[in-house]
């Protein structure tokens, strides 16, 4: 009794020393748990700071978080100046609408004073403005340098039906004055803009410091900019530098739709501004009709009609209107053989169609390099690059859609090569009445993605996205792909030496396909968490844990005809997946060298109950032979004792008999 006791005893002491738990070594091996489970949502790390949540997207306790460089500048104050250049252009605009219903005369350029700076407005005309005009126009304030060059020192606004042109067979250079008695901008509003110079000799156009005879670094009390506000771009061979400050609108070069309401609440508010013996007589009809009329501001008295007698003093009173809302006009740009370096943002744009951007680069930029925020569709960015941008390479935010990248490269950015985000707007009831669809039918393709801090490319929600023909090398991961998308096609793709994974699809993605892709090097080839993919005829090589990795709830994926090889753990890993078929897949994982070590799998083997079942073999065993060795060999019980007799018959004479017998006889 004591030696089974004993053998059980031993039991428990293995099992403790396999590493398996001693009260779960009589118990059932349990369903394993998958670290993240569908369903549960978590804010994600979105190209832009205001994004819905994420379906099902669970942080994982290996998610790196990769951010992009701490800003430079002073954003509180940074932000003010954004303000200020907001209320400066409707201001603009507000004077505009002003001559417009005072019946006075605007045909030829004027000067506004906003702030503490002068803004020169290009009215329409047929001819276009050139240098020449600039230096007749504002003589003071655009002067020709002795190397050259030219330096601005107010802020320019092109109206509608204006051309300016800056161009030079010879080169130009433009150096817009920006230091701390303040900064100018070039501001295209719905007009055309022309910035054309020659291969060799481009158009240079920069910020400038006076003081310093140098290009302003420091964008804390702001910093001079392009911006386009609807109408058309075109730039040709230039090269732009250390332009804008703290937001996209105002971030170096710009290019944003506009907003100009129907209606019209400044066109009221000139229409109630008017003044002199008509404009009373007409107010004065109204009112006998009870016609109701939008409350404006009211001046009193009489005088000629002139734009200097309507005007009051003091400060405009200005209605509010958002000038970043994309509902009036959309801008289009050509940016071609185009340099932009060290802007806050390289290009940002809003509300564009049909954006040409080619052969461009965009570098060192103190945010990201390309940025489509809004609105953005039917764009097309080829054989251009993005290199050492504080952020992002390229990013493609919400609610853009049919952007075409080929031949594209990223590299050395502090955080994703590109990025693509398709959630919707909204992710229920809105201020702005958003729709809660996705977007998407975005791709890239034929391009390089190197060496950046966190990934190739991520695609973050959306349908219809394709990140095909690609080559990555380096990143912390080669492609992430997240965020509830659907429809994505990760195809053709060759990744090198990833940090960690090699393609990523987690968190809610959904009937997508990852195909015919070359991954070699990192950790894990293919990861898959919580979502649903078609993992087929991929080169797998060179990971060193797994070749493809499954986690959570993926019963919509398939392994299917890879050709697997590397050295790790295991090839294919579903010990954290909850719901996985592996029987009918069929893979070439031959040349995959198992390194498990050999306790590791003894642990693998042993598991609780396994254990006990062997054990309790192991104690019916020894029983038994202990047993074998007592029983001996069958023989009579009385075969010690001596018999009797022979048992052959004895003759009586034989007998011997003594005297005293003989006598009874």
């Amino acid at each position: 009794m004591k030696r089974p006791a004993n053998l059980v005893a031993l039991g428990i002491v293995l099992t403790a020393v396999l590493g398996l738990p001693v009260s779960s070594a009589l118990a059932a091996s349990p369903t394993p748990t998958p670290s993240t489970m569908p369903g549960k949502k978590a804010t994600p790390q979105p190209p832009d700071a205001t994004q819905p949540t994420v379906p099902g997207a669970t942080p994982e306790s290996d998610d790196k978080a990769i951010d992009r460089l701490p800003y430079p500048g002073d954003p509180e104050a940074e932000a003010a100046y954004v303000a200020d250049e907001d209320h400066r252009l409707v201001e603009v605009r507000t004077v505009d609408s002003l001559a417009r219903w005072s019946k006075t005369s605007l045909n030829s350029p004027y000067r506004i004073a906003t702030g503490s700076a002068y803004t020169l407005v290009l009215t329409a005309r047929k001819e276009v403005y050139t240098i020449k005009d600039l230096l007749g126009l504002a003589p003071q304030t655009f002067i020709r340098q002795p190397d050259g060059g030219y330096l601005l020192s107010e802020h320019i606004v092109v109206q509608s039906g204006a051309t300016l042109n800056l161009n030079s067979s010879g080169g130009l250079k433009l150096r817009l004055a920006s230091d701390p008695d303040g900064f100018v901008s070039i501001v295209n509003y719905g007009g055309v803009l022309n910035v054309q110079g020659a291969e060799g000799k481009p158009v240079e156009i920069t910020s400038w410091n006076r003081d310093t005879s140098s290009p302003d670094k420091l964008t804390n009390d702001g910093r001079a900019y392009i911006r386009s506000l609807g109408g058309t771009v075109r730039f040709r061979y230039a090269e732009l530098s250390d332009l804008g400050f703290w937001s996209g609108r105002t971030g170096g070069l710009s290019l944003t739709g506009t907003d100009r309401p129907n209606s019209g609440e400044l066109d009221t508010l000139g229409k109630t501004m008017r003044v002199g013996k008509r404009a009373a007589k007409e107010r004065a009809a109204d009112k006998s009709t009870d016609k109701k009329k939008t409350a404006g501001v009211g001046l009193d008295g009489a005088g000629k009609s002139t734009l200097s007698q309507v005007l009051p003093a003091g400060k405009l009173p200005l209605p509010e209107v958002d000038i970043t809302d994309p509902a009036y006009s959309y801008v289009s740009a050509l940016i071609q053989n185009t340099t932009i370096k060290r802007n806050a943002f390289g290009l940002f744009a809003a509300s564009a169609n049909g954006l040409d951007i080619r052969d461009s680069r965009f570098d060192d930029s103190l945010v990201d390099g390309v940025v489509m925020h809004r609105y953005v569709t039917n764009a097309v960015i080829d054989s251009s690059v993005a290199d050492g941008n504080a952020g992002d390479g390229f990013v493609l935010s919400r609610a853009t859609t049919g952007i075409v990248l080929s031949q594209i490269e990223a590299s050395h950015n502090h955080r994703n090569g590109l990025t693509m985000s398709g959630l919707p707007l909204a992710d229920g009831p809105s201020a702005t009445g958003s729709s809660l669809g996705s977007y998407g039918n975005n791709t890239v393709s034929n391009s390089k993605l190197l060496d950046n801090a966190r990934y190739g490319v991520e695609v973050i929600g959306g349908t219809n996205v394709g990140v095909n023909a690609n080559d990555f090398h380096g990143n912390d991961m080669g492609i992430v792909v997240r965020g509830g998308a659907g429809d994505v096609s990760v195809v053709g793709n060759r990744v090198t030496d990833p940090a960690r994974q090699g393609i990523a699809i987690r968190d809610g993605v959904h009937s997508s396909t990852v195909s015919g892709n070359i991954i070699t090097g990192g950790s894990t080839s293919v990861y898959v968490r919580n979502s649903g993919a078609a993992i087929q005829r991929n080169t797998m090589t060179d990971a060193d844990a797994h070749a493809v990795s499954l986690v959570g709830a993926v019963s919509q994926t398939k392994v299917t005809e890879n050709t697997i090889a590397g050295r790790g753990p295991s090839a294919i890993d579903a010990k954290r997946a909850s719901d996985v078929n592996m029987h009918r897949w069929k893979n070439d994982d031959g040349n995959w060298h198992d390194t498990t070590p050999f306790l590791i799998t003894l642990k693998r083997f042993l598991q609780p109950l396994t254990a006990m079942w062997i054990l309790l073999a192991a104690l019916l065993i020894f029983t038994a032979a202990r047993g074998s060795r007592r029983i001996r060999k069958v023989v009579h019980p009385y075969a010690d004792k001596a018999p009797v007799t022979d048992g052959m018959p004895v003759p009586a004479s034989a007998v011997p008999v003594s005297p005293d017998q003989q006598g009874v006889r």
